[in-house]
């Protein structure tokens, strides 16, 4: 997999602190992993000139949107519907900075993440950040195919189609069926050690060394990074959670998953709370052949997505 990240440069500029394990060299960053940089900084003039409509023309026919307070939403035309709803405090302007990403071997996939600026209608501009799966067919532009707000402020007066909350019915090809399965399984098994170990063990053992987690107010990358960022927090919460749709490139080395989760805490009473969201997890093959996460991120959902 091609990958690069940003310069430091652009952490500041959002005001995140990077924290990170052992250096590890980085490869070298080609042509294609360089036009998904630019394509998606190049989203806010976009945004600027076409407001809403400027961002629907990026989107894949089949995208899925995470926005807080609402379910996933899957298919162009409800996503369309989504963003268009308002969003309570944010004026027009919005503008979007990566800090890094990757593209598949095939040069038909990847991911970028980053920082969102949205201006308020009064105070500071809030920022918040996002995660982008891309895709595009060969010769083509990118388009968005899967997208999660992360820390961004909730959906209000979204109508959504219950038909549009489950996954859009897609054929896999034959040679990707088996990869599918293997990262959705990784996603379960993934969930599973969290239940049985905890978060910080699950999670800093099934990031890829040089994978991401937005750990406010930072960025932590690698295991150990993770593993320290955990520690600190404490063992006050659990989380469990489980994959409801997979999709892998066709170089079989870049996925991803969406799927819902349940974190249990005690409340200020002692008693425990529950609270539901859904969430975006990108996925990178090992030499090994197995599965590790190179970022993940979701949002909240007031209650679980009627089926």
């Amino acid at each position: 997999m091609k990958r690069w990240l940003v310069p430091p440069a652009a952490l500041l500029l959002a005001g995140c602190l990077l924290h990170r394990g052992p250096s590890v060299p980085e490869p070298a960053r080609g042509p294609a992993a360089d036009s998904l940089l630019r394509f998606d900084q190049s989203r806010g003039e976009l945004v600027s000139a076409k407001a809403h409509e400027g961002f629907a023309e990026l989107l894949h026919a089949d995208v899925v949107y995470l926005r807080a307070g609402v379910p996933a939403v899957y298919g162009r035309d409800a996503v369309k519907d989504l963003i268009t709803a308002p969003v309570p405090g944010t004026p027009p302007g919005i503008a979007w900075e990566p800090l890094g990403g990757a593209v598949s071997y095939d040069l038909l996939a990847g991911y970028t993440f980053g920082v969102t600026a949205r201006p308020a209608q009064s105070g500071p501009t809030h920022f918040d950040r996002y995660i982008a799966v891309w895709r595009r067919a060969p010769g083509g532009p990118w388009e968005l195919a899967a997208y999660a707000e992360v820390d961004a402020p909730p959906a209000v007066e979204a109508n959504v189609s219950p038909s549009a909350l489950t996954p859009r019915p897609t054929s896999i090809p034959e040679k990707l069926r088996e990869a599918t399965a293997k990262v959705r399984a990784a996603d379960s098994s993934f969930s599973d050690l969290s239940d049985r170990m905890g978060i910080g063990y699950a999670f800093s053992n099934t990031i890829a060394d040089r994978g991401v987690l937005f750990g406010n107010p930072r960025l932590v990358v690698g295991p150990d990074a993770t593993r320290d960022l955990y520690a600190a927090r404490g063992n006050g919460t659990a989380l469990t959670w489980h994959p409801v749709f997979a999709w892998v490139a066709g170089s079989e080395d870049l996925g991803y998953t969406i799927g819902e989760y349940i974190a249990t805490l005690r409340g200020p009473s002692g008693a425990a709370v529950q609270r539901f969201g859904k969430y975006l997890t990108v996925w990178q093959r090992q030499r090994d052949g197995t599965w590790k996460f190179v970022v993940d991120g979701g949002n909240p959902t007031p209650k679980v997505a009627d089926r």
